[in-house]
């Protein structure tokens, strides 16, 4: 009997220090308010965590480690990453939805002498990324015509509606170099999927989509998309072959749909 008692009572000390421990890990570092989103940061361990709320939960935005600022440790961002190796030329970068800055450290870093520009439509979220996850202003941040732009922009889940439309990929098609490639984040579970590769299409005759976990990165140009894998070194800090191996086959999705329009 006492055997049995004490096993519960270690047990009972057990989960309580798990869940102290855990409690511990998780540390909430800034919580900010702005017109568009309820933002956190959050500490865990070595990795630092932009939350943005979504109904009565927090999804994450965006991760680094503190270690590693330029690192990144997203399949998704790796994905994106892939479309670097794809312009003709690579001179300059625009991003369309900040975050934490992880990729547009990731491209300052990787390439030198690459210019890339972020946009970020709420401010509160450009400051948190300077604050608290390595992001910096610099002579490189700014173009208005670029080789490489990358549409990473959300309203929780969901693409902003005014950013999935035809008129809006006309738009940045304006602000794409000759031979330039477009990279977008789409979430391949959303009803709206479809849609979003129609729309996409509808402007770029040739895109190319890799299959994540629950999402598509795709690459979209006015030429044939084909890889410099000459851009790719082991500072990137993760193998190139295996995301590669993720494009999707032809067809993968329904393009007898309505695209969004304005």
């Amino acid at each position: 009997m006492n055997k049995v008692l004490l096993w519960w009572v270690g047990f009972f000390l057990l989960w309580i220090g798990g869940g102290v421990a855990w409690a511990q890990r998780e540390k909430v570092l800034a919580k900010r308010h702005s017109q568009f989103n309820d933002l956190r940061v959050v500490q865990d361990g070595y990795e630092r965590i932009l939350k943005v709320r979504q109904g009565k939960a927090f999804v994450e935005e965006s991760r680094c480690d503190v270690r590693r600022p330029a690192h990144l440790l997203h399949q998704y961002s790796r994905l994106q990453m892939l479309g670097s190796l794809y312009p003709k030329e690579l001179t300059s970068c625009l991003v369309v939805g900040l975050g934490g800055g992880s990729l547009s450290k990731a491209l300052l870093a990787q390439f030198p002498r690459l210019k890339v520009d972020s946009i970020e439509l709420d401010p509160e979220i450009v400051k948190l990324a300077r604050e608290y996850f390595g992001y910096q202003d610099s002579e490189r941040s700014r173009s208005i015509v670029s080789d490489l732009i990358v549409l990473d922009a959300f309203d929780g889940l969901e693409i902003p509606q005014p950013l999935r439309t035809v008129q809006f990929y006309a738009l940045v098609k304006k602000h794409l170099r000759q031979g330039g490639v477009v990279v977008a984040n789409l979430h391949c579970t959303s009803a709206n999927y479809n849609r979003d590769r129609v729309s996409l299409a509808r402007e770029f005759p040739h895109t190319l989509g890799f299959q994540g976990t629950g999402l598509v990165v795709v690459l979209a140009s006015s030429q044939p998309l084909h890889p410099d894998r000459q851009r790719w070194s082991p500072g990137w800090g993760f193998p190139l072959d295996p995301l590669l191996h993720l494009e999707e086959a032809s067809g993968s999705f329904d393009s007898t749909v309505r695209p969004f329009e304005d």
